[in-house]
């Protein structure tokens, strides 16, 4: 692989997220950047939720634009070291068992639980912009409904994931009172 690229493609394929990274023969960084960027724009245009575009795009936009510049200017021996995975492999491990902690779940649950009522929220004042028309009440719950059965479902595992299991609160108790009955042996 080699990032001696043509400069003038390269400027080209680096205005679309990922493409440029593709160009440069890095396909998994590629379609990763690509697919958070074209992603977060959909979802944003499906839920109508505007600042989602506003803040994640420009980011994603941005660091593919000058990872894609900054990869042309590595030497032959810096680019041949460059591994092309997925921008979150390095924090994800694909062995083991995927298990929330109760701090993780919690911190997640809230972060839904507030793009839940974002979106009922809206939703709820476009819908009462119509309340004197009937018609239009109809017409726009039709047109809203994906946005609050979603918002519905977003709620639902926000609440799920902030309460904590009963079982997972006694395993944890538990190994504090092992741990504990063991340093104390050992003394």
């Amino acid at each position: 692989m080699t990032n001696q690229k043509n400069r003038f493609f390269t400027l080209v394929f680096s205005c679309c997220p990922g493409a440029g990274e593709m160009y440069m023969g890095l396909y998994k960084q590629g379609i990763g950047l690509m697919g958070l960027f074209f992603g977060a724009a959909a979802l944003s245009a499906w839920l109508r939720w505007e600042e989602l575009i506003l803040f994640i795009c420009p980011i994603v936009w941005c660091y593919s634009f000058f990872h894609t510049h900054n990869l042309r200017r590595m030497s032959e021996e810096e680019f041949a070291a460059v591994e092309d995975k997925f921008f979150f492999e390095d924090y994800v491990n694909w062995e083991r068992d995927w298990q929330f902690t109760a701090k993780h779940r919690r911190i997640f649950g809230i972060v839904l639980l507030l793009l839940g009522i974002s979106v009922l929220w809206r939703t709820a004042l476009n819908l009462a912009g119509y309340y004197f028309n009937l018609p239009g009440i109809f017409w726009e719950l039709s047109r809203c409904l994906p946005q609050i059965v979603m918002a519905v479902v977003v709620l639902y595992g926000a609440l799920r994931l902030m309460k904590e299991p009963k079982e997972e609160v006694e395993e944890m108790e538990e190994e504090i009172i092992e741990e504990k009955t063991e340093e104390m042996e050992a003394v």
